[in-house]
Formats: structure tokens, C-alpha cells, sequence
């Protein structure tokens, strides 16, 4: 359930960093993530596709690292795109 709330956020830090930076398609997702999390590559993915569907697409390459950090924490390490 905490993880949803995460993933949520998570997109919405996408949706703005690709505002601020002119992303019009993400092609490669790196975050950190606590060991506890329940949050996948491939449900992350999912998520953000359903949310997010007009910056990520199946091609999107999502990487998540898990470390020793605060549960319902998630640092965006990278994000790269095409620019608009």
C-alpha cells in the first residue's frame, strides 16, 4: 500500500522534471529505493506507463537500485529523454 503512494509521487517527479528540463519522451529511469520496497522495474514501469503514458512507453528503460535509505524514500538518480 506505501508503495503505491511512492510510485505515485515518483510520477509526478517525473511529469516535472520532464516539464522543467523539455523531456517529450523518457528513454532511461534510474531510482533508489529502500531494500523493504516492493517496487520493481517491472511494476514501476507499469505504473508510470499508466500515468504517464506520454513520456514513458514499453521502449523506456527503468533501472532500480536498493540501498539502505528510509522506507517510502525514492531518489531519482537519472533520468535521460528526447528533448521536445
Amino acid at each position: 500500500m506505501h508503495d503505491s503512494f511512492l510510485m505515485q509521487n515518483i510520477s509526478s517527479e517525473i511529469k516535472r522534471i520532464c516539464k522543467e528540463n523539455g523531456l517529450k519522451r523518457v528513454t532511461f529511469l534510474e531510482i533508489t529505493v529502500a531494500h523493504s520496497s516492493h517496487i520493481t522495474e517491472d511494476n514501476l514501469l507499469e505504473h508510470l506507463k499508466d500515468l504517464n503514458g506520454d513520456l514513458i512507453n514499453k521502449f523506456t528503460k527503468v533501472k532500480v537500485n536498493y540501498e539502505d535509505i528510509e522506507e517510502l524514500i525514492a531518489i531519482i538518480k537519472e533520468v535521460q529523454g528526447e528533448k521536445n
